[in-house]
Formats: C-alpha cells, sequence, structure tokens
C-alpha cells in the first residue's frame, strides 16, 4: 500500500517510525544548542534514520554513520532556527489545520475521512509523529511566505513581457528537471571569502564532472535547506529565469553547468530530466470573486457546544442576508477564524476545481450580491458571499496573470530561501557536541571539558615522558631533516622540546581537536598565514567558520621533510597530509614554514601543493 499515499507520503515515510528503545536511555545527552534552546541525542538519531531510510528509498549510496549523524544534527539545527523564527514572528499552526491537511492527502489518494491513520499504522508509521512533520511543513511554508515570499515583488511589466514571449502565441515549452548544489555566502562576504567560495564551488564542479555522485554530496555537503532531498528545485520553464541561469537550458539531460553566482552564493545545476509542455486548447471558463466567514468547530467541541456554533453560525448567516459587501467585509474581520479575516473574508477570483467540492457547489449556483446560509466543509461552517463573477479567455493575460505572478515569485524564491536560511544560522548561537557512547548528559560535559594542553603544560608533559625514536614517529610521522641541501634521518630522541617538530606536532593537535585558542596561538599574528586573505584577522574568521563545519577532525601527517631556510631563524615543512572529518577526506601535500620568534616557533605561512 505505500504508493496509495503519494508524493507526500513516499517523502514523509523516512522521518516516521518507530525509534529502538535502545537509544531511549541517552534522550537527555544533549547533542546541541540552539540559541540556549537543547537538541537532544535522541532527537538527532531519530532524524538520522529518517535520512538513511530516505537514501535506502532513493538509491543514492549512504555514508558512515558518523557523517549521517552530523548531517542530522544540522537538520535539527536548521528546524530549531525555523521554529525559534517562527515564535518571534507569531506564527501558529492549529491543530484543525494539521487535520484539514490530512483531509486533502486523503482526497488526492481516494481514501475515505479517517481512512490516512489506518494506512499509516498498516506501514509502521506513527500517526502522531505524522501529524508532527505535517505541522512542521505547514509552519515551515507559512514562515517562508512571511519571511521571504511576501518581501518578494513582481512588476506587471516583467507579467506581461513573459506573457508575450511564452504564451500569447501558446507554443510548445522546454522544461527541465533540475536540482542544486549550493555554496552560501555570508552576509557582507569580504573579496577573499567570495574568492574562497567560488574556489570552492569549482571543487566541486570537477569532483561532479569526474564522476563523483551528485545527489550524495549535495545531500552532506550543499548549504541549500532542501539539501537532504538531493537539492531538487522541480520543474523550471524556459523564459522564467534570468541572467547567467538562462545556461542550464543549453545543458543536455544529466550534465551539470558551471558554477553560477548569485547574491547568496554559488549554484552549480544539474538537469535531471527534461520534457516539452504542449499548449492546451481551452474553453473559456466562469470565475468567482466571493468573501466567507468561517466559524470552526474544534475536534474537543462536545454535542451542546457544536449545536452553539452552528445556531451562531445560522444567525450569522440571516444577519448577512440582503447586507452590502461593506457590511458583509466589515463582520467578516469581526468574527470570522480562517486566514482571510484581516482581508474581510476576501477570496480573491478563483474557478471551479480551486475550493473543496461543497464550497464550490454553493458559490457557482450564487450570483453576484447573493448570501448563502451555512455550507459546511472539513474546514468547518462557511457563509460565503459572492462580489462578482466574469467569463474569462483562457488564452488571455487576465487568465495567465496570477499563474505567471507566482510562477516569477516561485523562481525568485529559489534563490532567496537558502540565502535566508543561512543567514538565519549565522545569526544563531550554535553549540554542537557529540553524542558518541554516551548514556547521560554529564557524559557529555566530561567531553566538553577536555581541552588541548597550553605549550607550557604540553612542554612539560613531554619532558616527562620517555620518549622513544617510535613514539616520536608516532607525534610527528616519518620525519627527514634537510640542512643546506643534505638530508639525514633524525635520530636524536631526546631532541630538545623548543624545536620546530614539537610545535608542529602540538599545531596538528590543537587542529586535530578543535581547539581554535591554541590552533591560533601556533601563529604569528602579525601576517596573514595565506596569500587570499589580506589580514591574520580576516584568515582567522575565515578558519574559524570553516573548521566549525567539521566534526571529529583526524589528521595524519606523514612523509615530512623538514628544510632549513635560515639557521636558528626559519624552518619549513612540506608533508603529506591526510585530513579526515564528517565532510571530507581528502589527501594533501602541505607546505608550512616556521619563523623563531621571541623564542617560539610561530607559523608564517601554509599552502597546499597540489
Amino acid at each position: 500500500m505505500l504508493n496509495i499515499l503519494g508524493t507526500l507520503v513516499v517523502t514523509l515515510a523516512g522521518l516516521l517510525f518507530a525509534v529502538q528503545g535502545a537509544y531511549a536511555e541517552r534522550l537527555d545527552a544533549i547533542a546541541g544548542t540552539v540559541n540556549g534552546e537543547v537538541i537532544t541525542c535522541y532527537e538527532v538519531q531519530t532524524a538520522k534514520n529518517s535520512l538513511k531510510t530516505q537514501l535506502e528509498q532513493s538509491g543514492a549510496p549512504i555514508p558512515d554513520e558518523n557523517t549521517l549523524f552530523n548531517r542530522a544534527l544540522e537538520s535539527r539545527i536548521q528546524r530549531t532556527v525555523q521554529y525559534q523564527e517562527a515564535e518571534k514572528l507569531g506564527l501558529k499552526v492549529s491543530p484543525e489545520e494539521v487535520k484539514a491537511a490530512m483531509g486533502d492527502v486523503e482526497k488526492r489518494n481516494n481514501l475515505q475521512p479517517g481512512q490516512l491513520e489506518d494506512v499509516l499504522k498498516a506501514q509502521g508509521i506513527d500517526v502522531e509523529v505524522y501529524k508532527e512533520t505535517v505541522k512542521d511543513r505547514i509552519l515551515n511554508s507559512r514562515l517562508i511566505n512571511v519571511a521571504v515570499r511576501s518581501k518578494i515583488s513582481v512588476s506587471e511589466e516583467a507579467i506581461r513581457e513573459y506573457y508575450r514571449k511564452n504564451l500569447k502565441d501558446p507554443k510548445p515549452v522546454r522544461e527541465v528537471h533540475t536540482a542544486q548544489m549550493f555554496i552560501a555566502l555570508p552576509a557582507n562576504a569580504d573579496a577573499d571569502t567570495v574568492e574562497y567560495k567560488r574556489q570552492q564551488a569549482e571543487e566541486y564542479y570537477q569532483r561532479f564532472k569526474a564522476g563523483e555522485d551528485f545527489k550524495s554530496i549535495v545531500t552532506f555537503e550543499s548549504d541549500a535547506p532542501n539539501a537532504n532531498e538531493g537539492g531538487d528545485m522541480g520543474w523550471v520553464s524556459q523564459g522564467v529565469v534570468k541572467g547567467a541561469f538562462k545556461q542550464m537550458f543549453d545543458v543536455p539531460v544529466g550534465d551539470i553547468t558551471p558554477p553560477i553566482r548569485s547574491a547568496g552564493g554559488f549554484h552549480i545545476v544539474k538537469i535531471l530530466e527534461e520534457r516539452m509542455r504542449k499548449p492546451q486548447n481551452l474553453l473559456p471558463y466562469e470565475e468567482v470573486h466571493a468573501r466567507h466567514i468561517l466559524l470552526q468547530i474544534p475536534d474537543s467541541a462536545d454535542t451542546d457546544t457544536q449545536v452553539k456554533i452552528r445556531s451562531r453560525a445560522q444567525d450569522i448567516a440571516n444577519e448577512m442576508k440582503g447586507s452590502s459587501d461593506e457590511a458583509f467585509a466589515v463582520r467578516a474581520k469581526e468574527i470570522s477564524q480562517g486566514p482571510s479575516a484581516s482581508r474581510g473574508g476576501d477570496l480573491g477570483w478563483f474557478k471551479k476545481g480551486q475550493m473543496v467540492p461543497a464550497f464550490d457547489k454553493v458559490v457557482f449556483a450564487m450570483q453576484p450580491g447573493e448570501t448563502s446560509g451555512v455550507v459546511e466543509t472539513q474546514f468547518g461552517l462557511h457563509i460565503i458571499r459572492v462580489v462578482e463573477k466574469r467569463k474569462v479567455n483562457p488564452n488571455s493575460f487576465e487568465a495567465h496573470k496570477d499563474n505567471v505572478e507566482q510562477l516569477l515569485i516561485q523562481t525568485e524564491m529559489q534563490q532567496q530561501v537558502p540565502r535566508w536560511m543561512n543567514t538565519l544560522i549565522e545569526q544563531a548561537k550554535i553549540e554542537k557536541r557529540s553524542c558518541d557512547a554516551l548514556t547521560t548528559s554529564s557524559r557529555i560535559d566530561e567531553v566538553e571539558s577536555i581541552q588541548i594542553p597550553t605549550m607550557e603544560v604540553a612542554q612539560d608533559m613531554y619532558s616527562q615522558a620517555a620518549v622513544s625514536n617510535d613514539a616520536y614517529t608516532q607525534v610527528v610521522g616519518s620525519t627527514e631533516k634537510t640542512t643546506t641541501g643534505t638530508t639525514s634521518n633524525v635520530k636524536d630522541s631526546k631532541e630538545d622540546i623548543s624545536t620546530p617538530s614539537f610545535a608542529l606536532s602540538a599545531w596538528k593537535g590543537a587542529w586535530q581537536d578543535k581547539d581554535m585558542h591554541a590552533y591560533f596561538a601556533m601563529y604569528d599574528e602579525s601576517q596573514s598565514p595565506d596569500k587570499r586573505f589580506t589580514s591574520f584577522a580576516k584568515w582567522k574568521m575565515y578558519k574559524q567558520r570553516v573548521t566549525a563545519k567539521h566534526e571529529n577532525i583526524h589528521v595524519e601527517i606523514s612523509n615530512v621533510i623538514e628544510t632549513e631556510l635560515e639557521q636558528g631563524k626559519r624552518i619549513q615543512f612540506s608533508f603529506d597530509q591526510h585530513f579526515q572529518s564528517n565532510r571530507l577526506n581528502d589527501v594533501d601535500r602541505k607546505v608550512i614554514v616556521m619563523e623563531n620568534i621571541d623564542g617560539d616557533w610561530k607559523i608564517i605561512s601554509e599552502r597546499t601543493v597540489k
């Protein structure tokens, strides 16, 4: 029965399952916080299992458990940020709205009222969790409408231009189904950050061109809100997109565009499939402009309460008989419980099929100026007033205007929503923790309290240890020391602790443990170690931002060559670096130059050699 629920149920199915009891003991463990609000390990584990199920259903490659967990944590952070923003804006979703949405699913799938719950149970899906997910979807949609869509305006000139080019003389139109890899730019990004992001986008582009799986990389590395769905952007019509995005229509199915710059970041678009949408020969149709007053009947209402609400609705219907449109609008603002109440119950223009059948049947049988009796639907009790009626030529500008406007707005939102979401995350105070092998929250506190020792403490620890050749090799790697052009193996296992080799091992340890205070202390703050950044402060901000995205960093150094550039003053290390985290598994040849500054060896430059 899986297919009977259609796309919505298939999409949500991965989110809805019974969590194994063995994980329940970790319920109070903290995976992270967002502006002080806790995200539990239990929540993240649930989201992780959901993501894994989605990947299994889509046939996409499934990464290791750690990568899954960290992506799930990011999705929970995003959800929490959205809920907090919705709360600021006073946005809520009522149980009646969730019930109505589930009723829509039943109608689309030819199910009887209440049958959806039976189907969910038959599939082993928890009904309450399903309802919570539906609530999330409605709230998220409402939030995006208020925070993003309401701020996008499309001029009538733009709508007419699209109509003139694509609809006035109907002809087949090419549409492409697309997905995107999105690399976000921080708000007010400087030139150095933009260039770094551009290079990052180019690296992704080359990886895709080399045959790496697009959907898998997007799912775990894209900055877009819909990354977990593989970055799916739906179908796009030729003539809707602007600027550099037009090139997606020059790309064959299965291929990708080069990185495209937008205000929010860089996009790499993949063409999944294409189709030709043929013009339809439509007959003129009727549209109605109407208002309504809605009274809702709560699920918890007993029989007496329901009778009272119905009686009140009938009294309002009798009162509105013969009233003017202005009087009806005023009454709707006062007592209607629907979202159109603030507009005087105005529903705008609509044609048959856009409203539920019971509503349609009544409103299209009425004449302008008439007010209905009480009409009951799954949303509640309606009193309807018809304001106007009109016959519409389906090929006219007026017939297409609303649809074209929505199409142009939706296209603009494809760029605006990821930008808005990443701005929210940038502004939030986010703390990530580890859930590895945790059974209580106290264990998390214990893990969080472990820090890399300072150089002074580390040197004291180092001097007390019995350091053999083998132990030293494990810390620094396979090291060769070059002086004035000659190479010799390091043999002195009791080398002075203030040597550049020890500084290199301390740098590696601080980076691997994400102790940014100790990490930055290894650098000379008077200059930027990376030529792409004009100051140490800018490089430091970039490094903090990038490192924060990685969890469980592991760094291995091998084949180290130490070259003395200036005796006792400047040393160069070149080595193979194997970097592993939840986001990256990479091997590079790295070159670091250190300088002796007041007795401490500090890094003055570093670069990667491809």
